[in-house]
C-alpha cells in the first residue's frame, strides 16, 4: 500500500505494460505495483530531492515477498546487511511486511519489519525527502518490565502472549491511547503493548539470535517457568504424551527440565545432556535442584562482554529467569567455567560471574551492585571475549629452572603459558584450555613426545563422569607435545577461532595458534618440565 502520495496524474505518462499470452496474472499485478511505485518514488514535489520513504538494513537473512500476507510467493532470500528503501511508512494492522525497493538490484518486494533496522541513506543512494523525514518510522524499543501483548489497544482486550522483561520488540504505528503497535523480534507475534512500559533498544544483534535460535528457550509456553525433576527409579524417555515409541532408558539420578505444564500421566521434558524433546512418566521422577555442572575453578578470569545486551542467567540454560544484565563493553570478573546449555556448535561452556564493572561518562571504571534476585549468576561464553593478558602472570615457587634451565608455565586462570629459561621469561601466548567436563589436569609434567603432523580422532577419548566420546578427525593437527600418557598435548588448534584464545574450549589439551605451537616446538624438546596450574 501506498500512502500520502499526492495527486499526480498530471505529471506521470500513461502507463503502457506489454501483456503476454499466458502472462501469470499475479506476475502482472506485481510488475504493474513495482513500475507505480519506481515512478511515484522518482518524482521531485515541492522541490525536494531525496527519496519517498525510509532507508533501512536487513540484520539477517530476509525473505522477499510478491505481497504482504500468506497468498504471496517468495522471490528469493536477502543476505545480512542488504540496504532498501521503505515505501510505506507503516503496515496495515494485522500485517508485518512493508513495501519495499532493494538498493542494488532496484527490485521491489515486500519484507518482514522485524528483519530491518533503520539507517541513513547507502552510497549512491538518495536521503530521506524532507517530508518523509518528518514522518513516522519503525523503531526498535524493549519492554522495561513483564509486559502484556494484547490484541487491541485497551486493557482487557485479549491477550496475545506475555513478554519477558526486556524483549525485543519493532514499534510498527504510532501510539494511541498510550498503546503500541508492535512486532516481537523474537516470535514475529504482533499486538499492542503499554507505551509506558518500553524503552529504546538497539536492533536484535547476531548474539541474540544465537540465544533465540536454542529450541530449548523457543518451545516454553507462556507464563510456563521450566523446574527440574530427577529420576527416582530407572524408566524410559518416550516419544509421546501417550503411548509412542522408547527413546532409551534413564538411569536413577538423571536429571530433567519440565518444560510445560503436566498432559495426563507423562511430563514433557528437554533432556540438557543430548539437548532433545521427550515425555516421561510422572511417578518415575521427583522435584529437583539443578544438576551440579562440570567446572573449572579459575581465579579471577576478566573478559569483556560482546553482547550489545546479555541476559545474565540464574542456571546456564537459557529457559531459566534473567537474573540481571550486561552491556557490550562491560568487564565481567568469573569464578569458574561450568558446562551448561550449548548455544553454538560444540562449545557448553557458561562463565559464573562475580563481579561486573562498568565504564563511567568520565572513563573510571565503577563497581555494579549485583543485587538478590539470585545468588548464583551465569553468562554464556560465546559472548565474552578475554581481556588481553599483557604482563605475564606471576608463578608459583617452585624448583623449575634451577641453573637457567628451560621449563613452560600454564595459568589457567588467565589462559597463557610462559616460557622461562631459569626465571627470565623469554615466550608468552595464549592458550585454550580443557572445558568444563574435559579440564586440563593440574600438576608438574613434562614433555613425553612429540609429534610434528598427525591426525587427531575423538574416538580415542571417554569421559569418564558421563561417557561421552567425542566424535571428530582432524586432520594436520601441528607441532603436537604430549604431556601425559593420556593424550593431553600442547598443539596447534587451527578449528578454533581466534577469539576463543583465552577462553576453555578443547577435550583436554592446550591449544595455541600455529605461530606460538610452532616457536613452542622450536624451543622445547622431550624432558621439558611443564607446570599447570590455576
Amino acid at each position: 500500500m501506498l500512502r500520502n502520495v499526492p495527486d499526480v496524474s498530471t505529471s506521470i505518462m500513461p502507463l503502457q505494460v506489454k501483456v503476454c499470452v499466458g502472462m501469470d496474472v499475479n506476475r502482472l499485478r506485481r510488475l504493474v505495483i513495482a513500475v507505480l511505485a519506481s515512478s511515484v518514488m522518482s518524482i521531485s514535489f515541492s522541490g525536494t530531492v531525496g527519496a519517498e520513504g525510509w532507508w533501512a538494513q536487513t540484520i539477517r537473512p530476509a525473505e522477499f515477498w510478491s505481497g504482504p500476507d500468506a497468498t504471496a510467493r517468495l522471490f528469493g532470500q536477502l543476505p545480512r546487511g542488504t540496504y532498501v528503501l521503505v515505501v510505506n511508512a507503516e503496515p496495515e494492522t494485522g500485517n508485518t511486511r512493508l513495501f519495499a525497493r532493494e538498493a542494488g538490484e532496484q527490485n521491489f518486494g515486500y519484507i518482514e519489519a522485524v528483519t530491518l533496522n533503520p539507517t541513513e541513506a547507502p552510497p549512491g543512494e538518495a536521503p530521506v525527502s524532507a517530508s518523509s523525514a518528518n514522518a513516522f518510522r519503525p523503531f526498535w524499543a524493549a519492554t522495561l518490565e513483564v509486559t502484556e501483548l494484547l490484541i487491541g489497544r485497551k486493557n482487557g482486550s485479549g491477550l496475545v502472549a506475555t513478554l519477558p522483561q526486556f524483549t525485543k520488540i519493532m514499534v510498527l504505528g504510532d501510539p494511541g491511547d498510550g498503546h503500541y503497535y508492535i512486532q516481537d523480534a523474537r516470535t514475529a507475534r504482533v499486538g499492542y503493548i503499554d507505551g509506558s512500559k518500553v524503552g529504546p533498544s538497539q536492533a536484535p544483534t547476531p548474539e541474540d539470535e544465537v540465544i533465540w535460535s536454542s529450541p530449548a528457550f523457543a518451545t516454553i509456553p507462556d507464563g510456563h517457568r521450566p523446574w527440574w525433576v530427577e529420576a527416582s527409579r530407572a524408566t524410559n524417555l518416550w516419544s509421546a504424551v501417550t503411548d509412542g515409541v522408547s527413546f532409551g532408558p534413564v538411569k536413577v539420578g538423571d536429571r530433567f527440565l519440565v518444560m510445560a505444564p503436566q498432559v495426563g500421566t507423562r511430563l514433557t521434558i528437554f533432556n540438557p545432556v543430548t539437548r532433545n524433546f521427550a515425555y516421561i512418566d510422572n511417578d518415575t521422577v521427583s522435584k529437583s535442584g539443578a544438576p551440579k555442572p562440570a567446572a573449572v575453578e579459575v581465579g579471577g578470569w576478566v573478559g569483556i562482554v560482546s553482547g550489545e545486551r546479555t541476559n545474565l542467567r540464574q542456571e546456564p540454560h537459557t529457559v531459566m529467569a534473567a537474573a540481571g544484565q550486561v552491556l557490550r563493553g562491560d568487564e565481567v570478573t568469573i569464578s569458574s567455567w561450568v558446562e551448561g546449555e550449548e548455544l553454538e556448535g560444540d562449545n557448553r561452556t557458561w562463565a559464573r560471574v562475580m563481579g561486573v564493572r562498568r565504564k563511567a561518562s568520565d572513563g573510571t571504571w565503577v563497581d555494579l551492585p549485583l543485587g538478590d534476585i539470585s545468588p548464583e549468576r551465569y553468562i554464556y561464553s560465546g559472548l565474552l571475549v578475554p581481556k588481553v593478558v599483557t604482563e605475564a602472570p606471576v608463578p608459583p615457587t617452585m624448583s623449575l629452572g634451577q641453573n637457567g634451565a628451560k621449563w613452560v608455565d600454564v595459568n589457567i586462570t588467565q589462559q597463557v603459558f610462559v616460557a622461562y629459561e631459569g626465571a627470565t621469561r623469554v615466550y608468552m601466548a595464549a592458550v585454550t584450555s580443557g572445558r568444563p567436563g574435559w579440564s586440563t589436569p593440574l600438576g608438574v609434567y613434562k614433555v613425553l613426545r612429540r609429534v610434528e603432523n598427525e591426525t587427531m580422532l575423538g574416538s580415542t577419548l571417554l569421559r569418564l563422569d558421563s561417557g561421552e566420546v567425542p566424535d571428530y578427525k582432524l586432520e594436520n593437527v601441528k607441532w603436537t607435545q604430549y604431556f601425559t600418557n593420556g593424550g593431553a598435548a600442547l598443539h596447534t588448534n587451527y578449528w578454533r577461532s581466534p577469539v576463543l584464545f583465552g577462553i576453555p574450549s578443547s577435550h583436554g589439551c592446550l591449544g595455541m595458534l600455529e605461530r606460538n605451537a610452532k616457536w613452542l616446538w622450536d624451543w622445547a624438546n622431550v624432558g621439558t618440565p611443564i607446570n599447570i596450574h590455576n
